[in-house]
């Protein structure tokens, strides 16, 4: 992986505009660079586009939309701007935060009525940094259904996407303009493609463990659930190039991966009013506090798991969810006419996690403070029979990377920005800020297809 110099043959075929990545927001920042007038080449590295979109919920939150209107949800970016530097504590660059929630809303409904991809308000969400209901989802709320949907419209579009394209080199002249990029082939062979413009929409460096150690050592050896081909890819060409970078210390975490099965369960449970307790059967944080810290904190518990516990009420509202069909489909989900039933069936001490349970009781009644600090304010008390799940605690993506402007263009280290070099997804810096605890739900889809609709456009202006 390197920045090479032209081509002494120059380039087999040139292309306005080449996205390389095949995700949510490779394939966004295509739609949006064809409908500006582009031609646009994706090269995807894999046979199949999937990428951490495909492992996530699918889900984005933004402000103001068509959707939220139909839903009786009012809402403003400027209030997402603040829900978002709250719950990072001011540790982000305000301006790029401006220019995400007031650009989330717009995409979304360009995404609905111009791609064909039905995005509705998921209201079963609330909470954890949003002040409104703010996230949504195309139908399945999957991941998969989202890239299906994605790949559809980039099909109608008349894009070309090139799979089994391993972008492994860079070519660029002594100002960091990029002229095109290297793809290898499954069967050795190589093709050099010469562009106008460069999308960089790949993963973050999650799977990386050189790029873990030097950037976020503590998490070093952790456990990861991520794309495998998480590599950083995109990040170390854009550095090479000298585009700068920040926060490359902050990642998504995530503690609610039904071990051993690494299945993503849906935190919803204990949002609603759930629990977790680690293996001694203790509870060992406020589980709301912190979505993404709450990875950490699981790693931490012997074993490195933990339980998530909730009642029948809860089980049946989420059932239809496609993650608890999977976990349903493997046992991963224990159930227990009585808490006993439940503690046998997880393997629990069974007096430990009474106590749990009756001060739980007695926090939702209002009849103590909860020694956590959790308000458990609207939500209602768990009643037998009970279910449980075994989970643990992973490195879910990295939210560090190239710092950009309002069009996605990367910024040089220098100072002004690379002449044609864009980012998004995975390769550019998130606006979480600089730890795992600033991450706000959805917020890397909405990073990821906001960066890809403006990275699009800007790249198409400046080759149409």
């Amino acid at each position: 992986m390197s920045i090479l110099p032209v081509p002494e043959n120059r380039f087999d075929i040139t292309v306005p505009v080449v996205v390389v990545g095949g995700g949510a927001c490779g394939l966004t920042a295509a739609l949006s660079a064809r409908e500006a007038g582009a031609e646009v080449l994706i090269l995807e590295r894999d046979a199949t586009p999937q990428g951490t979109t495909s492992m996530s919920q699918g889900t984005m939150c933004g402000a103001g939309t068509e959707a939220q209107k139909r839903a009786g949800i009012d809402d403003t970016p400027e209030q997402f701007f603040e829900d978002v530097m709250t719950k990072v504590e001011g540790l982000t660059d305000p301006d790029l935060v401006r220019v995400i929630t007031r650009e989330a809303g717009p995409t979304i409904d360009w995404l609905s009525s111009e791609q064909g991809i039905p995005f509705e308000v998921d209201t079963s969400w609330k909470g954890l940094g949003h002040t409104v209901q703010r996230l949504h989802a195309p139908p399945e709320k999957t991941g998969e259904d989202l890239m299906g949907r994605l790949l559809q419209a980039v099909e109608r579009a008349g894009v070309d996407l090139l799979t089994d394209a391993l972008v492994t080199d860079v070519f660029a002249d002594s100002n960091s303009r990029v002229l095109g990029v290297r793809a290898a082939r499954p069967d050795g062979t190589t093709e050099d493609i010469g562009c106008g413009a460069l999308v960089l929409a790949t993963c973050g460096f999650a799977a990386n463990p050189d790029m873990i150690a030097e950037f976020i050592p503590d998490m070093a050896g952790a456990h990861v659930f991520t794309w495998e081909n998480s590599r950083g890819d995109g990040i170390r060409w854009g550095m090479e190039l000298g585009g700068e970078t920040a926060d490359m210390t902050a990642f998504q975490g995530y503690g609610a991966l039904a071990h051993p099965q690494e299945l993503l369960f849906n935190y919803q449970y204990v949002i609603d009013g759930g629990v977790m307790v680690n293996r001694d059967g203790e509870r060992f944080s406020n589980e709301v506090a912190d979505v993404s810290g709450q990875g950490v904190n699981v790693m931490r518990q012997p074993g490195s798991v933990a339980y998530m516990i909730y009642d029948e009420e809860l089980h049946n509202r989420y059932k239809h969810l496609h993650e608890t069909r999977e976990a349903l489909d493997v046992g991963a989900i224990k159930s227990g006419v009585t808490s006993s039933d439940l503690c046998s069936s997880l393997d629990l001490p069974m007096d430990k996690v009474e106590s749990v349970l009756a001060v739980l009781h007695d926090a939702k009644a209002g009849m103590a403070k909860d020694a956590w600090g959790r308000d458990f304010t609207g939500t209602k008390q768990l009643v037998p029979p009970y279910y449980g799940i075994q989970v643990t605690g992973a490195l879910y993506h990295t939210q560090g990377g190239l710092t950009v402007d309002e069009t996605a263009r990367v910024k040089r280290t220098s100072g002004g920005l690379l002449p044609n070099l864009f980012a998004g997804g995975g390769a550019a810096r998130g606006m979480t800020g600089p730890t795992c605890s600033g991450y706000i739900p959805a917020s890397g889809i909405c990073m990821a297809m906001t960066l890809g609709r403006l990275a699009g456009r800007g790249a198409a202006k400046l080759t149409v």
